[in-house]
Formats: C-alpha cells, sequence, structure tokens
C-alpha cells in the first residue's frame, strides 16, 4: 500500500474513532479528570508564575519514543491551496521505545504554537506562552524503537487544535503498546 493511500485509509479510521477520543488535560499539579477543554481553561486560567504546568505521566509499561515526521506527497498538489505545492503534513509518531534510549525529553509545543493556543482558545489567559511551551512530554527524542509489532493509532485533533493537544493521550496509549500518528491539519491549526 503506498504512502497516500496508507493516509487515506488511516484518515477514515480516525473519522469513525473521532467521538471516542478525548483530550488530555493540561494542568497545574496532578492530572485532572476534568474534560480537557475545560481543564485547560482553568488551568490557564488559574495558573501563576510559581505553578508549573506538566502532563500526566502514562500508565503503561512501555518508554515512550517520539519523531517528528513532515510528509510530502509530490504526486499531489495540495487540495485547499493548490498554488502552495505538494500536499504536505506534519506528523508526530509515539512508540513504545527501548528504555533508556533517545535524547532529551520532547517539548510539549513551541512558544509560538502556544502563544497562538492560548490567543485562540483563552484570549483574556495572563499566562505567558513560554509556561506553556517550557512543559516536557514523557516521550524521548529519536528513542529506538522497542522489539516487537504494535498496532497503529492515528490521532487527528482537529476542531482547530493543534496535534500537541493530543500529546498526553498518544504518550499513553504508546505505553501500553501503540505506534500512534498524531497529525496536524494545515490551514486549520
Amino acid at each position: 500500500m503506498n504512502r497516500s493511500r496508507f493516509l487515506a485509509v488511516a484518515a477514515s479510521a480516525v473519522l469513525a474513532l473521532g467521538p471516542a477520543l478525548t483530550l488530555p488535560a493540561v494542568a497545574a499539579g496532578p492530572a485532572s479528570a476534568a474534560p480537557a477543554a475545560a481543564a485547560l481553561t482553568d488551568s490557564v486560567a488559574s495558573a501563576t508564575p510559581a505553578a508549573s504546568a506538566r502532563l500526566p505521566r502514562p500508565t503503561g509499561p512501555h518508554a515512550v519514543g517520539r519523531n517528528t515526521l513532515h510528509l510530502v506527497d509530490h504526486d499531489r498538489p495540495d487540495p485547499w491551496v493548490p498554488s502552495a505545492g505538494a500536499r504536505q503534513l506534519m506528523v508526530s509518531m509515539y512508540y513504545p521505545a527501548r528504555p533508556g534510549t533517545g535524547g532529551p525529553t520532547a517539548p510539549y509545543m513551541t512558544a509560538e504554537e502556544a502563544r497562538l493556543l492560548l490567543e485562540l482558545r483563552v484570549p483574556d489567559a495572563t499566562v505567558p506562552a513560554e509556561e506553556i511551551s517550557g512543559v516536557r512530554t514523557w516521550a524521548r527524542t529519536e528513542a529506538r524503537p522497542a522489539h516487537g509489532r504494535f498496532p497503529l493509532v492515528v490521532l487527528s485533533p482537529g476542531f482547530t487544535l493543534p496535534r500537541a493537544t493530543l500529546t498526553g493521550l498518544a504518550e499513553d496509549l504508546a505505553s501500553r503498546g501503540y505506534a500512534v500518528a498524531l497529525v496536524d491539519h494545515p490551514y486549520e491549526n
């Protein structure tokens, strides 16, 4: 199966699974059971410089690795803006990793991504974007994959949210033995 066909099948699976997906909470302190949008709003609105936002620790037995892929389909023009050239996607891959391999833990998002997310979702926030961009994930960059075969889960945040907002879910799934493709939507986030 070529990459374009694979991505189309994966996207169809995400549409079918979409209602079952939840967003991870970015909270000050321990992980919250509140709905993610409310948790993000509450944690950002009530955070102080002394508070430190963090993602929940993955609950599975595997270490987690992360690689970021810039996929380019040179055989198709961008379907929304054909003058932009080839179709492109940014994907973060989370996977069960060999313990003790890889670089530092991956950043949650860049300062610019955090600024734009806060501007869109919490326009009255007093928390600086650096507070959100300073959050570290549990995944190690470029970690060596664990031995074995793992089922693929494709996560698609949608609703103008960047892929980083599903990081907690992606890490937890990877820690439980799944390979996870977390996809950004061009022109939407």
